[in-house]
């Protein structure tokens, strides 16, 4: 874990974490070991001063970078700027020759299609009755429920094949990059776009990575292509991150 390094998500903490979870609880499907390993990184990047933006391509309603920036206002020396990639309006579809098995499943009992396409779905999240996460609901809570500086927040409406090219050029660093595209597709072209802007001793998180075959295939050929060997750290079965040699 990140506290036996940087020796961070002491007691004296734990009581703003259980705070600042409630804050935005509603607003993410993650689970309470997510959310804390987040809490972590984050943490490690105030007290260490760690440079660089908070950047998390598929927010749904802006629950974990909600706690990204609560962490911020406790911790920081100063605001971070916040990037937040998504649709807003749903997922696309998986490719069923890449994806794997789960996601095709998945998809198919929601009435969704798993050929790849580039159209956004919001019954894939429909399912658990928690609707779509808009740039609204976004807004809401970070804006109006945290109180986070608006300037400093950056919502990049669209898939992310459409965004990246245009965007990731003005993002100069950042300190965490959270990737929760589901499929191999989204997950790779985050990587080919955002990496390299993550500094040394910053955090890659995935949060798909052994949920979804296509999105552990994204990351393992990049690694290879790139030559980058870390140690993957394990959350629970299926989120993994790892620092930036």
């Amino acid at each position: 874990m990140i506290s036996s390094r940087w020796g961070i998500m002491k007691s004296s903490v734990a009581g703003d974490f259980a705070s600042d979870v409630a804050m935005v609880r509603e607003y993410t499907m993650l689970s309470h070991k997510r959310l804390y390993s987040l809490y972590e990184c984050v943490l490690a990047c105030e007290k260490h001063n760690i440079p660089g933006d908070y950047v998390e391509c598929g927010v749904w309603k802006g629950g974990a970078v909600g706690l990204m920036a609560l962490a911020n206002l406790r911790y920081g020396k100063g605001r971070r700027q916040l990037h937040l990639f998504d649709t807003f309006a749903g997922i696309p579809e998986p490719d069923g020759e890449v994806d794997g098995r789960r996601a095709v499943e998945e998809a198919r009992q929601l009435g969704v299609a798993a050929l790849g396409r580039l159209t956004p779905n919001p019954q894939l999240y429909d399912n658990m009755g928690r609707g779509v996460g808009t740039i609204e609901s976004n807004r809401h809570l970070l804006e109006r429920i945290i109180g986070y500086d608006k300037a400093f927040v950056h919502y990049h409406q669209g898939l992310f094949q459409e965004t990246l090219p245009m965007v990731a050029a003005t993002i100069d660093s950042v300190a965490i990059l959270r990737l929760d595209g589901d499929w191999y597709a989204s997950t790779k072209v985050c990587l080919h776009f955002l990496y390299d802007k993550v500094v040394r001793g910053g955090f890659v998180i995935i949060d798909d990575y052994g949920a979804y075959e296509g999105c552990r295939k994204a990351v393992d050929e990049f690694l290879t292509e790139r030559s980058i060997k870390i140690r993957l750290r394990r959350v629970g079965s299926e989120l993994r991150f790892f620092e930036k040699p």
